[in-house]
């Protein structure tokens, strides 16, 4: 534990062992019953940590992001953590192939889907390249949305409008530099969630008035 402490002072025994009695880290045992903390523990571990400190994440919330939710649970919703686009892909945690399939239970030929289409990045599995957090997302996000028989050749669109959004921020970025960047690369991404909010709430019920006529 003292490889966290300097990110977090407050962390203690107790308190990694309360989260491991959620589910949210799952140490190997020796034969003695020792527990044996792996790099991938303490990354996961620091990730949890960081969900609860920087996004106040309840815990059952931050079980369902990583995949293993709690069997007693019957929530239906889908809370993931602040997204900034300013900021990097979280690489605190890192994910193979078989890792975001045994959590998020999405059919492997739709994870070759999402790969083909873009939406989740072609990995070279053989040279144990792995997937971010943002991936895991990424996929959790699909698996709701195959629940509704939408699938990954349906979601195309939304691959090429991110980016040329991506684009077009980037040609707004010329000149600035540092914190300018950062703030211009969020406000551009917000306005152009809530445009895209306003317009589709206005052609969903212009569709349906024309139903309904």
């Amino acid at each position: 534990m003292e490889a966290l402490r300097d990110e977090f002072p407050d962390i203690s025994i107790s308190k990694v062992r309360f989260l491991e009695t959620k589910g949210l880290i799952t140490p190997e045992r020796s034969a003695s019953g020792y527990r044996r903390y792996s790099e991938k523990d303490l990354n996961q571990l620091r990730w949890v940590l960081k969900m609860q400190r920087d996004h106040f994440l309840p815990l059952n919330v931050i079980r369902e992001r990583l995949g293993t939710p709690n069997k007693k649970s019957d929530s239906t919703s889908f809370q993931l953590p602040q997204i900034d686009p300013a900021i990097p892909p979280d690489e605190t945690l890192e994910f193979s192939k078989e890792d975001l399939i045994k959590r998020t239970g999405i059919p492997e030929p739709t994870f070759s889907d999402l790969e083909q289409y873009g939406i989740l990045p072609k990995r070279s599995h053989k040279a144990g390249e792995t997937y971010n957090a943002d991936d895991l997302f990424v996929t959790q996000i699909i698996v709701r949305f195959l629940s509704f028989g939408i699938e990954p050749r349906h979601l195309r669109h939304v691959k090429r409008s991110s980016d040329s959004e991506a684009a077009l921020i980037d040609q707004r970025l010329t000149g600035l530099s540092g914190k300018e960047v950062s703030r211009a690369v969020s406000e551009l991404a917000k306005l152009g969630n809530d445009l895209k909010s306003l317009l589709l709430r206005r052609s969903i019920h212009e569709t349906t008035q024309q139903i309904e006529k």
